[in-house]
């Protein structure tokens, strides 16, 4: 299993999928987000998860979802 480019998350989209909760995170930089299932018992466990490892998701795509949490941004 490959690890994604670190990054700390912007926001998540959460959706219901077959078999689980799905997570579309976007991160505060790069050029894409990223897509996974949830596969712990903690969100933001969940959403460190997906941005190390999910799958390559369109960025543009990501912000056009509608946002489930947002993170804060720390200086």
């Amino acid at each position: 299993m490959s690890t994604n480019i670190e990054n700390k998350p912007k926001h998540v989209s959460w959706f219901n999928g077959c078999g689980g909760r799905i997570g579309v995170v976007v991160g505060e930089s790069g050029e894409h987000a990223y897509i996974g299932m949830a596969l712990r018992h903690d969100e933001d466990d969940d959403v460190n998860h997906i941005m190390k490892y999910g799958a390559k998701f369109p960025l543009e795509a990501a912000l056009l979802l509608p946002v489930s949490k947002r993170y804060s941004q720390e200086s």
